[in-house]
């Protein structure tokens, strides 16, 4: 489709091309006029972002205030906006984008699954894996876990919480199962998509490491591990947000020439 001309502010959603009105015209049969959709990826990345930034800096600036400024007077901490506090709304953001993650993944993985059967798997895989993430941010499953462990193991340094041991072991083993994967794309694809597990990982287990290092010599109301823990969500957010960029772009080269309709 045309760009706009440099002047003019591209809207959000734009008018396709006659052609592709005309095609769907055809395809839509009599009585039915079809109207094409384009959804312009990077304003909802943009959005994403900006939202990220929103939840990250509202439960930064209140730990500054507490630790860091008590005579501001702000002693409670309002939990709704804490990053380390499940039933929040940076939690709910982070589930919200891994479900957008595995919903995505599974519509690629069909689209593949129509040309290639057996390159569709491991988008299948990847669809249920970040399904269960979604999951688990809302259900707490990890920190179970961690509970779980630590009554049975002598769990303290960098494994004080101990899921991460079992969850370093799995995704150092997922990686090496998927480098064909990621090497079977080229150029900002590759990049996108290793850099999203990297920037991901390194704060979902990484920087948790770092802070049960912290949390176990001097607790979790510390700013410290307040810090640790601000990175550690912003870089799983980032590692979410690069990987999804990675899915649309896909999701553009796939259906860009399929029709959805509804019957």
């Amino acid at each position: 489709m045309p760009r706009s001309s440099a002047a003019a502010q591209p809207p959000l959603f734009d008018p396709s091309s006659p052609a592709e009105v005309d095609t769907a015209l055809e395809a839509a049969g009599p009585g039915q006029a079809r109207h094409i959709l384009t959804i312009k990826l990077s304003y909802v990345l943009g959005f994403l972002w900006l939202a990220v930034a929103g939840v990250v800096l509202l439960s930064l600036l209140q730990d500054l205030l507490i630790f860091g400024f008590p005579e501001a007077g702000l002693s409670e901490r309002i939990y709704r906006l804490d990053l380390d506090t499940e039933a929040s709304l940076p939690t709910w953001l982070a589930s919200a984008l891994m479900a957008c993650a595995s919903a995505l993944l599974f519509l690629v993985a069909v689209q593949v699954k129509r040309e290639q059967p057996r390159k569709a798997i491991p988008w299948f895989f990847l669809a249920v894996v970040f399904c269960a993430l979604s999951v688990d941010e809302i259900a707490m499953i990890h920190e179970w876990l961690s509970g779980f462990l630590s009554a049975r193991i002598d769990n303290s340094g960098l494994f004080y919480f101990a899921w991460t041991i079992p969850a370093l072991v799995i995704c150092l083993a997922g990686l090496i199962c998927f480098i064909p994967f990621i090497l079977s794309f080229k150029g900002i694809d590759r990049i996108l998509l290793a850099g999203s597990a990297v920037v991901f990982l390194s704060g979902a287990i990484g920087m948790e490491m770092l802070g049960g290092s912290v949390a176990e010599v001097g607790g979790v109301e510390t700013l410290q591990y307040r810090i640790f823990t601000s990175i550690e969500e912003t870089l799983e957010y980032s590692g979410v947000l690069l990987f999804l960029y990675f899915i649309l772009r896909q999701l553009r080269r796939s259906f860009n020439r399929t029709t959805i309709c509804f019957e």
